[in-house]
């Protein structure tokens, strides 16, 4: 192989060069078992229905079952963060995502995820307002990979990461959910001058008044050039 290179950052243990190989020649690919479904048809179960942006819908049945990578093909909503995603047990694809998996013993499957996220597909992509991802060219696209006990530890690594942020992702969700509540009782309705929830130190009335009784109004002015060249130097 040519093209050796070495990544900036890396395992202090791994110190081989990484070698280039096209994707075609170090995975598999198994878009002949996809099969579209129209929604209307779909029979509802437990099976993930994937398409070319993650999981459309949960049916009953599957296409492929085993440890494999989705590739966008067409209809990707994001072509500068294109969608890719390791998936492992049943599954139901549509024919809007390529489906691969890793030769044994020559790639990992969750560093395959993590190095195509890494990469611009872009250039790899066809077609005007919905751009394509053709099988052909993307068995062409040249990846550098490590050793597999490497591709085993960065899988590893980046998998922990994505587990961080989904619970982090639901912490956030949380909290903003709980604000929404607290601003629909810790503040009085129309016709109460009590809000349902408050601190207990605090028991009077809530008053009414007029916006213009307790807050000052001032007129905007436009900032004029000097200053916007001097926010613009520091």
């Amino acid at each position: 192989m040519k093209n050796h290179n070495i990544p900036k950052l890396r395992y202090p243990e791994f110190t081989d060069a990484w070698e280039k190989w096209e994707l075609g020649k170090i995975a598999d690919i198994f878009d002949n078992q996809r099969v579209p479904v129209a929604a209307n048809e779909r029979i509802t179960g437990t099976i993930p229905y994937y398409g070319a942006n993650g999981i459309q819908d949960y049916v009953d049945g599957f296409t492929h079952q085993g440890e494999f990578v989705l590739l966008a093909e067409d209809g990707a909503n994001d072509t500068k963060n294109y969608p890719c995603e390791y998936v492992k047990g049943k599954i139901w694809v549509n024919n809007h995502a390529h489906v691969l998996s890793g030769k044994k013993n020559l790639l990992n499957n969750l560093f395959l995820t993590s190095r195509i996220k890494s990469m611009d597909i872009s250039p790899y992509l066809v077609g005007g307002g919905r751009a394509k991802l053709n099988a052909k060219v993307m068995l062409k696209i040249k990846l550098s990979i490590p050793t597999l006990p490497e591709q085993q530890k960065i899988g590893n690594l980046f998998k922990q990461l994505d587990r961080l942020i989904t619970l982090h992702k639901r912490k956030w969700d949380d909290v903003i959910l709980l604000k929404k509540a607290l601003l629909q009782k810790m503040f009085p309705k129309n016709v109460s001058d009590f809000p349902e929830i408050r601190f207990p130190e605090f028991t009077d009335a809530w008053e009414k008044c007029k916006l213009g009784e307790v807050a000052k109004y001032r007129n905007g002015k436009p900032m004029n050039k000097i200053f916007l060249q001097m926010v613009n130097i520091l």
